[in-house]
């Protein structure tokens, strides 16, 4: 039996050994040929493409014309990325299923009723016969760079799967997928807060027995659905325009409610419904009073008479999900006729420069909050597929939708489209109401034709700031913030992004109607000398009409202005030429100046009454009273006043949507800050539920809340800082499936400084998703933060470099460092066409 057993042993540990080694054999048979000279399999660049390394990973591609560097990218993108590149196309076609399975099926369900995969392919049909070249050279380098890797990327291994070539249309579903991630979340919110409005209007209606009267309505929408609030810093042409904006008085909140308009003192808070109800309370979860990112960013630019260059110096970081790889592929970018390379991020699956510097302009974005889709509620009968308007009852356009499912059934989505908009929710018929259903329809500017466009291409050869604002309208890609300096020293803004000429709520608007050059706002080369953009109200007036300003009333889902106020004043406090070590310094401030107030109302509320005989509160009153002012890693102050604001902000906003029976399981728009502050500084009495005696008692609640939950958390409440909470979480989409073994695949979990509210927006699966500062012709003098390294294979030396600079604000330079590793790209020679997917 000794012998029986050794022999067993012996051979578990050699089918142990040999499953090992053989993984680890497949898995470094997916990494690239990084020197010497490839071997193509099928068509290749017009003339010999060079990819160069730095001892980094970071990317110089050089060739003849952009179509050649756009092959060589292309290239170095499927080498290092391609998964990364695959999902964000399947995400926008809702072709995710296909490859994950079953468990991503809704979330295709959610994109393919907008028809994303016939939308790229109108907009290929439809580009120059320039962009389009360009746009298939870059579709031509990625399928050459995959089928370059002697196994596929091992991601397709673990998932026992094959990659698909890439095709042109597929780079339009990438920069969908970054519409996605940016605009998508706003028609979604459109939803509680039309419910919300509805159901004041009934109440208003109903108390005044005048439904003609809608300014009662309208002032309790102004209170909930502030459009900016105290902190709000725009941007002005001149400073008597910034004097006048106003009446020359700072913004005021709206005025709170009077008990005729909306009392809480009558409803007792009561358990959410089974059914929709339910379905929609499903967020607030343990966790769901936290506070949730929005996608944006910080962006800024200084003149060139207040830069000790003379020219014009650019800052920014895109805030967006944190995940590994990093969303960003920093590149070089050298064509042979032009002086002076592209250098900054690009987005894997698109052939250019994102954000950074061609040597002649520098630019940068913020996601620009305006009007660009509605949901709108309209009765329907989904079994008669008709739905119900003004003129009587109209059918459905249907459609159907083949969803590939892997390991799974293939499924037939039916998509119900309009022209009001596609339905993307059905509401049951309330109980004992009438028969007819509720469909939102959406609308959405993605959907229309010509709204995405390749002229990209253009911009990043222009030579000046008059030369990116005359092609930046033209621009089809998620609506920004564009933030643009010269090497001249000039700076402007405007917006990018296709702007539609007619809003119409009846039907969608034609494809010419785009405004123009010159019809689009602008900022140029304003009197202070200074730009700066952080995704709340960003300009007045009829600037701001353009983003819709019809629903600015609503806030047009604005982030609150501290970050941008921060940023404004500490760019005005510069009192010597600015330098990119300034830059990067407002980058990394994390004071807390918003938390502040609240630090101040979590002590005044622990007053003496409260913390006698109670041993929590009076530990919690001297942890707060220790305020640092800072989202610091080490600092306990600050994590308290913070989730004392959450929670009490969540607290609120259940207490109304209970009491209006609308909205219920949402949060509150950012905005509400403005107005929560009034609720709880004035302590108006109709204003809170009969669940809580006074305001007081609602304060208190929430600061035990937040002894009990550093209890759970950190079993002692002097151990609860910031950055314990504040932990980096950036991990692989596929790590959850590997268990153990994903500590091989996510970055590691460091405690990070910053926060939402403050310019240095860190969060553990959120924040700067880059972070750089150049002056256009100076860009040895420039940095770049990237939180993770350039390949997307745990076995590269590139793949966790940067992450640990990131976490600890430590810059990079922006220029690669000299080449550690080339490898060349032959001249297109006669060869059989590639296959359509890697062994």
């Amino acid at each position: 039996m000794r012998k029986v057993f050794i022999v067993g042993v012996i051979v578990v540990g050699v089918v142990v050994v040999g499953l090992t080694a053989t993984g680890w054999w497949l898995l470094r048979g997916s990494l690239p040929q990084l020197d010497g000279r490839a071997s193509l399999a099928a068509a290749g660049p017009r003339a010999e493409v060079a990819i160069e390394r730095d001892a980094d990973g970071i990317v110089t591609v050089r060739g003849a014309d952009h179509g050649d560097v756009a092959y060589g990218l292309g290239y170095a993108h499927a080498q290092d990325r391609f998964f990364q590149m695959d999902l964000a196309r399947r995400l926008a076609a809702g072709e995710l299923a296909a490859l994950l399975g079953a468990s991503v099926s809704e979330q295709d369900r959610r994109a393919r009723i907008f028809r994303l995969r016939a939308v790229a392919r109108r907009v290929i049909a439809d580009a120059t016969p320039v962009q389009r070249a360009w746009i298939e050279a870059y579709a031509a380098g990625v399928n050459a760079g995959l089928q370059s890797l002697n196994i596929r990327p091992w991601e397709y291994l673990l998932l026992r799967q094959k990659p698909e070539a890439w095709r042109a249309e597929d780079s339009v579903l990438v920069i969908h997928s970054m519409w996605w991630f940016l605009q998508y979340q706003a028609l979604i919110d459109d939803i509680p807060r039309h419910e919300i409005a509805s159901r004041i209007e009934q109440r208003v209606a109903a108390a005044s027995r005048d439904e003609a009267d809608s300014t009662q309505a309208a002032t309790v929408l102004q209170f909930l659905f502030p459009r900016g609030d105290e902190w709000d810093a725009p941007n002005f042409q001149t400073l008597a325009e910034q004097t006048a904006a106003n009446g020359g008085a700072p913004y005021a909140a709206p005025a709170v409610p009077t008990p005729d308009l909306l009392d809480l003192r009558d409803v007792k808070m009561r358990s959410v419904k089974s059914g929709v109800e339910a379905k929609r309370a499903a967020a607030m979860s343990a966790d769901g009073w936290r506070e949730q990112g929005l996608p944006g960013s910080n962006a800024w630019a200084v003149a060139g008479q207040h830069t000790r260059s003379g020219a014009a110096l650019i800052a920014g970081d895109m805030h967006l999900g944190l995940r590994v790889p990093t969303t960003w592929y920093r590149a070089r970018l050298q064509v042979a006729t032009e002086p002076s390379g592209s250098n900054g991020v690009t987005l894997p699956g698109l052939p250019g420069i994102a954000a950074g510097s061609n040597g002649r302009i520098a630019w940068s974005f913020t996601n620009s909050y305006g009007d660009w889709g509605d949901t709108e509620p309209v009765d329907c009968d989904p079994v008669k597929n008709i739905y119900v308007t003004a003129e009587g009852e109209q059918p459905f356009r249907l459609y159907r939708e083949s969803m590939l499912i892997a390991a799974g059934d293939p499924e037939v989505l039916v998509v119900r489209d309009s022209p009001l908009g596609v339905v993307m929710r059905i509401d049951p018929p309330a109980p004992g109401s009438k028969d007819l259903s509720t469909c939102w329809l959406a609308r959405w500017v993605i959907t229309q034709p010509g709204a995405t466009t390749l002229a990209a291409l253009e911009l990043q050869q222009v030579a000046d700031v008059d030369a990116a604002l005359a092609i930046a309208p033209e621009v089809g890609i998620p609506h920004q913030n564009f933030v643009v300096g010269d090497r001249g020293g000039r700076i402007a803004w405007t917006l990018i992004g296709r702007i539609p000429r007619v809003r119409s709520a009846s039907m969608p608007a034609p494809a010419t109607a785009w405004l123009t050059a010159g019809e689009t706002p602008v900022i140029r080369e304003p009197e202070i000398g200074r730009i700066w953009s952080a995704n709340s109200r960003h300009v007045e007036g009829p600037s701001e009409a353009v983003l819709g300003n019809e629903k600015a009333t609503g806030g047009m889902h604005y982030d609150k202005g501290a970050r941008q106020r921060q940023i404004r004043d500490r760019l005005l406090a510069l009192d010597r030429p600015a330098t990119v070590e300034d830059m990067l310094a407002i980058q990394l401030d994390d004071r807390a100046l918003m938390v502040e107030r609240w630090q101040r109302l979590l002590l005044a509320t622990l007053d003496e009454d409260a913390v006698r005989d109670h041993a929590g509160r009076t530990e919690l009153r001297r942890l707060v009273s220790e305020w640092t002012g800072r989202a610091a890693v080490d600092s306990v102050s600050y994590r308290y006043a913070r989730e004392f604001r959450e929670r009490t902000r969540a607290a609120v906003w259940k207490m109304i949507t209970t009491t209006l029976a609308a909205g219920e399981g949402s949060s509150a728009y950012p905005l509400f800050e403005g107005s929560l502050w009034r609720l709880v500084s004035e302590q108006p009495p109709h204003l809170l539920a009969a669940d809580y005696t006074d305001w007081r008692g609602l304060l208190l609640q929430q600061a035990d809340a937040v002894i009990a939950d550093a209890r759970q958390a950190c079993s002692a409440l002097d151990r609860c800082t910031w950055g314990a909470h504040n932990t980096t979480a950036v991990r692989h989409p596929l790590s959850n499936a590997l268990g153990p073994l994903a500590r091989f695949l996510d970055m590691p979990a460091l405690p990070v400084a910053g926060d939402l509210n403050v310019p240095r927006v860190a969060g553990p699966t959120f924040g700067a998703s880059e972070r750089f500062a150049v002056s256009p012709g100076r860009e040895a003098e420039a940095y770049m933060q990237l939180p993770g390294g350039a390949s997307g294979h745990p076995l590269s030396p590139f793949y966790r470099l940067g992450f640990k600079d990131w976490v600890a604000g430590r810059p990079k330079p922006l220029l690669p460092g000299p080449a550690a590793h080339t490898l060349v790209l032959p001249a297109a020679k006669a060869v059989a066409s590639a296959p359509s997917s890697a062994p």
